[in-house]
Order: structure tokens, then sequence, then C-alpha cells
């Protein structure tokens, strides 16, 4: 077609060049869709008769033209194929199923006919040994007859030792091939592969045994971590039942075998030619009975009776036959009774065979209630091999209305009338099973129907639809189908396993770390509608949605929780512990009596109040009284994760954080529980609708917790004031001096009080309990000073003092009591007895040592506490202080600085420079 139309095209053009006029006015051909759909089209006698006279301008108009029909007939095709593809897939499945029962019919015809013939042959065969000694054909017969009851008891010990071979060899055959009559071993095939049907790749490697009436199939497993393999058995086939066919004869195919399981397909492959030809001969071999008696499990069918015309010609073959019926003593009667009772029945199943081969359930299910009514009206019984006939062709339509009823998206007039005609099989608990199987195949197609488009709201209301009034209907219609009340336990166990499956397609698409809980709480909001419309058809599963998603909504909780710590922890540690704001007290008593009329802040407490608002918030979305208990235990753990941070902070932070930073720490910490903790309780009120008694409680479990970070304050600043200016631990109390009215306290203790000064005057910017805090640091450096371990040398040896190194010790302690005053606790007041009294002894022991070993002097006398008072006093007017007004400076006015505090006026005979003394940082080391 197109070597050509350039030729024509450049021919005109010729013509046109040399003044020739064209054979006809050149126009726009139209595009003919009658000539393009007729079935005898050629492309290039069309295009030589369309563009015979046509201009290239046109030609190319005429190209664009066909696109367009080209692109319209493909929309036209595409909305066709989406419009019939719902049929297009069930006439497809039709056809494979028919596929199959048609190899299956052409199979059953082939058997049908070989038995007529094997049947003919015999009977020809017997009526021309009775026309030539009808005598020697009966003892012939006779003489079979003895035969076969001899050898049938060891017949059947041989095939019982067949199956114990099997049962031993192959893990789990028994289960899937148990004992019967007359079933026994044909054959097996080793190592074959097992192939996908659609892949054509290896699954596993198998084995195949071939008995009388099945197939098994056991597939080599490993045996742990050995190399050693062993068979294990997977599944079992009827002969009756499977389609064995060759597909070698495909392009793809090497040597594969198919078998055909009614909807199940395999594929096997084999490593040659003569193990495939093995394997087809022996499941020839097995449905023939070629290697011993009939399969016990196979479709049983009635024992054909003569054709006419030989009954009619062949009366010396009929007496042996009916002298053989008759030998037991019966009656000549009751033996044609029964002879026409068995040609009825076996006309009535070959009637019902040709109902079935049709799919005419319904004759076929009256044609067996008249069988069974045949049966229950003769007069003798029938014999085994009648009702196992009869039996298996009842199994056998009920199989087929099973498939039907397995089909899924099947009206409710077909599920009815399927459900009704196995009832009156019989077979109402298979129908129970298959009905529910079918229903939720339907709820899984229609589930694939929906579209996830990004919208997971609209995603999860659609499916909520689809899942909970199918299971609404499906409830309505098996308590139509299914009156008997003991079913009733299965259909509730189908909901129960219905809603398992969509609780995991919600969890899959809904519950995950970044999910918002507005989110959250709309999917499961459509979920509950659902279910209320259940409930108002008398099926209330609110109770099994909440056991299903009860763990997944803990799990988000923990999520946030964790989520909140990670981002509080990194704000702690980020913080620069400055004041970052300052909150309002007005609504609150407590923190107004503690703080003021504001509270200082640092970031790290907003940061806190800030994540418990949106946590809520947040929470408030998907709150439930099932809930109560994570929420509390979530909110607990991040406000006591926090304070445990301010803890290691100031545990940790050595001398990298100044006096401010810490004591903005202490401020921070009373701030949550005193401001924090309330707020989050009086929102937890309002969402919950009540009262959450566990945080309000946490505000009284937790006010114990800013003293003790005080405490820890504490003990780390008399450490470093200790170290820093009255080093009880390394000082040296052995100086030999005369003691005098003129001794005075030490330049380290008065350093030691500047420190208490410093730090009195940071507490004067912070609502912190003054006393409590400079109490508590007196109190550590005392507790350090009694240590025992403080009282011995590195060498172990008691620490020594001399008669002026006891007096420097005693006026310094006596001077650091007097001047803080009520600062100092009782407690306090006994540790510095014990220091003096310790201090006292150790020189009286010493001195009485020396008195005895070198008889040195005794030991001199220690001054009266006049003296200590009077020298504590000295130094006080020295320094410009009035004892009496310090303690008090410390109790009444905060507000103060240290020197006002606790000197309360200087005295107008003090000079300039005694004032400065104290406050300003000294220029000399401690000394003795």
């Amino acid at each position: 077609m197109s070597s050509r139309v350039p030729l024509d095209v450049a021919a005109a053009a010729q013509k046109q060049k040399q003044g020739q006029a064209p054979e006809s006015q050149s126009e726009i051909p139209a595009v003919s869709l009658s000539k393009l759909t007729k079935s005898d089209f050629q492309p290039e006698e069309y295009l030589k008769e369309t563009l015979k006279t046509v201009q290239e301008k046109n030609i190319r108009q005429f190209r664009k033209s066909l696109e367009d029909a080209r692109k319209a007939a493909s929309k036209n095709l595409q909305k066709n194929v989406y419009k019939n593809y719902e049929s297009f897939v069930f006439i497809s499945k039709e056809i494979s199923g028919m596929e199959r029962d048609m190899q299956l019919l052409r199979e059953l015809l082939l058997s049908i006919n070989q038995v007529g013939d094997d049947l003919m042959d015999e009977d020809e065969q017997s009526i021309l040994d009775t026309h030539d000694d009808p005598r020697a054909a009966g003892g012939g017969m006779l003489a079979r007859r003895r035969t076969t009851r001899m050898s049938m008891a060891n017949q059947q010990d041989m095939f019982k030792d067949q199956l114990t071979k099997v049962w031993r060899t192959i893990r789990d055959a028994q289960k899937f091939v148990p004992f019967a009559p007359n079933r026994h071993v044909v054959g097996d095939v080793r190592n074959i592969s097992e192939l996908s049907p659609s892949t054509m790749q290896t699954k596993q490697k198998v084995d195949i045994v071939v008995l009388s009436d099945m197939l098994l199939l056991a597939a080599r497993k490993k045996r742990g971590n050995y190399s050693q393999t062993i068979l294990v058995a997977e599944r079992s086939f009827a002969l009756s039942d499977v389609t064995v066919a060759d597909v070698s004869d495909s392009s793809r195919a090497g040597n594969l075998v198919k078998i055909v399981n009614r909807a199940e397909t395999f594929l096997f492959g084999f490593k040659s030619n003569d193990a495939k030809n093995e394997f087809l001969m022996l499941i020839g071999h097995a449905k023939s009975g070629i290697f011993g008696a009939d399969p016990p499990t196979m479709p049983p069918s009635l024992p054909p009776a003569l054709p006419t015309n030989m009954r009619a010609g062949a009366g010396v073959a009929a007496r042996p036959l009916r002298s053989r019926q008759s030998a037991g003593g019966g009656d000549d009667d009751q033996d044609s009774v029964a002879e026409g009772l068995r040609s009825r029945i076996d006309e009535m199943l070959d009637a019902l065979d040709i109902h079935i081969a049709r799919r005419e359930f319904n004759d076929a299910t009256v044609l067996v209630q008249r069988v069974k009514r045949q049966l229950a009206e003769s007069p003798k019984p029938a014999a085994a091999s009648v009702r196992r006939a009869i039996d298996a062709h009842i199994a056998e339509l009920s199989r087929l209305i099973l498939t039907d009823l397995l089909i899924p998206c099947s009206p409710r007039k077909q599920v009815a009338a399927n459900v009704a005609l196995l009832h009156q099989l019989g077979w109402d608990k298979e129908a129970k099973e298959a009905f529910l199987a079918s229903r939720s195949a339907t709820i899984k197609n229609r589930t694939r129907q929906l579209k996830l488009e990004g919208n997971t709201r609209l995603y999860i209301r659609e499916l909520a639809i689809v899942y909970f009034r199918l299971i609404r209907n499906t409830c309505e219609w098996y308590s139509d189908l299914f009156a008997d009340p003991t079913m009733i336990s299965a259909l509730i166990a189908w909901v129960r396993q219905e809603m398992a499956g969509y609780a995991v397609i919600f969890r899959r698409h809904v519950f995950h770390d970044t999910q918002k809980y507005q989110v959250i709480a709309s999917c499961l909001n459509h979920t509950l509608a659902e279910v209320d419309i259940l409930g108002h058809a008398g099926l209330d599963l609110k109770f099994m949605l909440n056991q299903e998603f009860f763990p997944d909504l803990t799990n988000c909780i923990r999520s946030f929780e964790g989520r909140c710590l990670a981002l509080l922890t990194k704000a702690v540690t980020e913080d620069s512990l400055a004041v970052a704001s300052k909150i309002s007290t007005a609504n609150n008593e407590n923190a107004a009596r503690l703080f003021g009329p504001q509270i200082p802040i640092v970031a790290s407490v907003s940061k806190l109040d800030e994540v418990l608002t949106n946590f809520g918030n947040e929470l408030r979305f998907i709150v439930r009284d099932s809930l109560y208990g994570q929420v509390v235990a979530s909110v607990l753990s991040i406000i006591e994760g926090v304070l445990k941070q301010f803890l290691t902070v100031l545990r940790k932070g050595g001398n990298n954080n100044t006096h401010a930073q810490e004591l903005a720490l202490l401020v921070s910490t009373q701030a949550v529980v005193s401001w924090v903790v309330p707020r989050s309780a009086t929102h937890l009120d309002r969402i919950f609708g009540r009262t959450v008694t566990d945080i309000h409680n946490l505000e009284q479990r937790l006010e114990t917790f800013p003293s003790s970070l005080q405490d820890v304050y504490c003990q780390k600043h008399a450490v470093a004031i200790s170290r820093a200016t009255f080093d009880f631990v390394t000082a040296e109390f052995l100086e030999e001096r005369e003691v005098g009215d003129d001794m005075a306290p030490s330049s380290a203790m008065e350093m030691l009080l500047r420190s208490l000064g410093d730090i009195a005057r940071e507490l004067d910017q912070w609502p912190l309990p003054k006393r409590a805090v400079l109490g508590g640091i007196i109190d550590c450096i005392f507790v350090q000073m009694i240590d025992p371990r403080n009282w011995e040398t590195t060498g172990g040896e008691k620490r020594k003092f001399s008669h002026y190194g006891v007096h420097c010790l005693v006026l310094d302690i006596h001077f650091l009591l007097r001047v803080c005053g009520s600062l100092v606790s009782k407690n306090t007041n006994n540790m510095a007895n014990r220091v003096c009294e310790k201090a006292l002894r150790s020189y009286f022991a010493a001195a009485s040592a020396a008195t005895n070993n070198a008889g040195a002097a005794a030991p001199k006398e220690m001054m009266n506490k006049m003296w200590y008072d009077a020298r504590v006093h000295t130094a006080m007017q020295r320094l410009g202080y009035s004892f009496p007004d310090f303690g008090k400076g410390f109790e009444h006015r905060s507000q103060q600085s240290f020197e006002n505090a606790s000197g309360g006026g200087q005295p107008e005979s003090a000079p300039n420079s005694a004032r400065d003394t104290l406050t300003s940082p000294p220029s000399s080391a401690m000394s003795r």
C-alpha cells in the first residue's frame, strides 16, 4: 500500500507539469467505512481507487481523516471492552470450564465404549464355548470361581502390604490414602518437577504414586539443616475426578503432563520422554483396572444387563446365569422382580447421567428422589453395588451444584435454588460452607473493584459500605436459606472472620506512623456508621470492632508518645536555660502563692505545655473510654520524662551552667508541677467529659520533686564552695601559736560567707524559697565535714589538731553559725557540735599520748564560750554587721541584698571600707 501511492501521486504531478489536466477535479476524498469494513477489503485497491486523481495536499487531509477514523474506532472498541469486560471474563471462565468438562466427558465416553466392547467380546466367547461343550464350559466356570475364592484372601493381603509400605515410606500418606478393599498400588514415578501453570517455573520436586483408584502427590522436603530429603504427602486425587493430558505438542512444552482436577490445574515436568510415557501408561492401567480388581472409590456403575438380541438368541448362555442367580434357593418371581428393579434403576441412572451432563439440575434432583422412592418401595433390599452407584451419582450432582454455588456475585434467586437442591440431596452442611465461601469471594471481588486514589477517608468509607452491607445481606439470606438453628454458629464464625479481614485492610491503610488522628477518627466514624446499620438489622458488631482496633489505637498513642518524648528531649538538650517567657498566675491560686503574679519559665517548659496541648487536641478525635488508661499513662510518661531530664541536666551540667541557669531550672521544675500538670489535667477533663483523677493526683505525687532538685543543687554548690573557700578536707590545723584575744575568724571562712552572699543575691531575683536553699547549702557543708573519711589522712591515720588549730576551727564554725543565724537548722547545729567535739577529742588524745610517752607538758586549757562570742562579735563589728538583724534579714526581707539582709544596716561608727570587705572578692588565699 505504501509503495504504490507515491507512484500515482508522482504520475499526476508529472501530468500537471507537462500541462495535462487531471482526469477529474481534485477533491478531498471521503473515508468510506462501508468499504473498510468489508471482509474482502484490499488496501492497495482501495487507495488506488480513492487517490487516483488527488493532489498531495488533499492526500494529507485524507490521511488525517483516516487517523481520526482510526482513533474513533479505537475509542469505540475500548468503550465496548470496558462495557462488556465482566461478561467477557465470565464467558472465558465458562469456556475454560467447558473445556475441562469436555475432556472429562471424552474420557468417560471412551471408557464406556471400552467396557462395552470388552463385555461383548466376553459374551460372544462364552456363547461359543457353550455351543462347543456345555459340560466343559460349566466345569471351567466352576474351576474359575474356586480359584478366585482361593486367591481373594492372598490378593487382599498383598494389597494391604503395598499400602503399608506406602504409609511407611511417605509421611502423612495414610491421611490421604486410607485403607479400602481392593485399593492397591499400580506404580510410581519419582523425581518429577511440579511447575507453575502461569510462569512455567519449578515449584518443587515431587513423587507421584498411582493407585488403583487415586493419585498420591508426595513432595520432597529437606529434614532440618541436613541435605537428606523425605517424602511428605501433600494432596491426593480420585482418578474419577481428574483428567490427564499430554501437552508435549505445545511449542513451549517439553515432557509435560497436565492434570485437571475440577477447577484446579497442575502441570508436571518429566526428565525424559520415557518417564512421561511410563506415567501415562500407569494412569491408563489404573483406569482400566488391568492390574487388579476394580477401584472401590471410582463412581460405580450397575452390572450391565445383556442386550436384548443376545438374551433372545442365546438361550443356552442365559440358563447358566439364571441358574447361578437362583442357586441360593431364591424364588423365580423374586428374581424377576429384582431384575426388573435393576433394569428400571439402570435406566434412571442413565437418564440421570444425561441430566447431569446437560446441567439440568432440577430434573436431575427430581430423578434422584424417584430413584430413592423406588429403592424404598422395593420388597427386597437392593444390592450394595446399586446403592454405591446411586450414591456416586448423587455425589457427582451435588459437587456440580456446589461448583455453581461457589461462583461469586451470583443473584439471590440462583443461590436460593442451588441451596434448595442441595437440601433435597441431603448436602446441607456442604451447602452452608459453599454459600459462606461464595459470599467471602463476593466481598473480596467487590473490594478489589474499589479505587484507592490517595484519599484514605473515601476509600475506607466505600470499603465499609461494601463489607458491612454485604455482611448484612448475607445474614438475611442465611436466615432464609438455612432454617436449622444449629447452623447459626457457622454464620457467627463467618462474620468474625470477615470482620478480621476488614480490620486487616483498615489497619494497612489507616494505622501508620505518619497518619493524622483526624483521619483515623474519620475512618472509624465511617466504620461505626455502617456497623450501626447492622445493629438496626439485629446484628451488633461494635464489640468485635473494639476488640480488633483496640491494640492499633493503643499503638498509635504509644507512637505519638514516643515522638513527643523525642521532641522534648531535643528541646531540653538545646535549651539555653534562660527565661523565655513569663506566664500569668491570675487563674491559679496555688501557682500565685508560690510564684507571685508571674511564672518565669524556660523554653523547654513552654514546649512541654505546647506538646501536651497538641497531644490532647489530637487525642480528642479517637478518644474512647477503653483508651483512658493508655492516655493517662502516656501523659504521665511525657511529664515524668521531662522532669528526669531536668534532673540529669542539673547533675551532669558541672561548671558549664551558671547560677542563673540552675536557678531557672529549679523554677521551671516547680512550674511543671504547679502549672503544666493542672493545665493538662483540665484539658483531659474536657476531652473525656469527666475528671481525670490520675492526672490531678500527679500534682500531689510530684510536689516533692522540686525539693529533690533543690537538694541536688545544694549538694553540688556546697562541694563547690567548700573546695573554693573553706576546704576542710585539705586544710591543716597543726600550727603552733599562742591563743590570744587578737584571734579572728579565718579569711577562708570570710570567703565562704561571701560565696553565700553571691548565691543570696541570685536568689533574690527568682521566686524560690531562699531560706530553704541557703540552709540546705550550709547543711551540706557540715555533712561533708562530718564525713568519717575526712577525719583520716591518706595514710589511714587519724587526723590531728594543735591547740591553736582547734581554736581556729571552733572559732570559724562559731562565726559561721552566728552570722547565718536562723538559716541554721537544728540538724546543722548538731553536726557543728559534733565537728567541734571530734576536733577537741583528737587534740586531747594526741596531747595526752605525748605527755605519757615523752613527758611533755599537760594539754593546754580551752577558751570558754564568752571568749568565742567576744571574738565573733569583734569580727562582726569590724566587718560592719549588726548580729541581731542578720538572721532576721533572711527570713523577712528576701528582696534586699545579702549585705543589707544579713547586717540590718551599717553602724555609723564603722568605716565604709569595713562594708566592702565582705562584698568584694578576697585577694589572698585561705591562711591560718
